[in-house]
């Protein structure tokens, strides 16, 4: 009998996720969601779609960019969203720039910046993390 764990089935439906992502149907991958969530929860499938985002921002940006604007309501680009906000505020603060000062953050989830602190902050980050960062910075001069 064909048995695979859980791992081997995570990955598999993460790969099946991204392949789908690519299509740019939007019909097509809320099908797949919901089916996910049939088979494996909804907690898991959240973790699954999350990871499949995460995959595509370090492999293809254009369909990354448009799974977080179609999808923006979803749990799972929420919390990447979320995620990438907090890691952009460590990170600014980390490179010396003072919250209230050189950047905030907005009751919208975007992070409003000055041109240095953008500088700053793209030269010190890789492009998987720029791929997430871009849908919530606000340059402000």
């Amino acid at each position: 009998m064909y048995n695979i764990d859980r791992t081997e089935e995570f990955d598999s439906s993460v790969a099946l996720l991204v392949d789908i992502f690519k299509l740019k149907n939007k019909a097509l991958v809320e099908s797949c969601r919901k089916t996910f969530i049939a088979l494996f929860g909804s907690d898991c499938t959240t973790d699954m779609m999350t990871a499949a985002v995460f995959q595509l921002a370090a492999t293809d940006s254009d369909t990354c960019h448009w799974a977080l604007h179609t999808f923006y309501e979803l749990d799972a680009c929420l919390q990447l969203i979320e995620g990438a906000l907090k890691f952009a505020i460590q990170k600014l603060i980390g490179l010396g720039f003072v919250l209230g000062k050189d950047f905030s953050a907005n009751a919208n989830g975007e992070i409003l910046l000055n041109r240095a602190a953008k500088i700053s902050l793209l030269k010190n980050i890789s492009d998987a993390d720029w791929n997430f960062l871009k849908e919530i910075l606000q340059v402000v001069e």
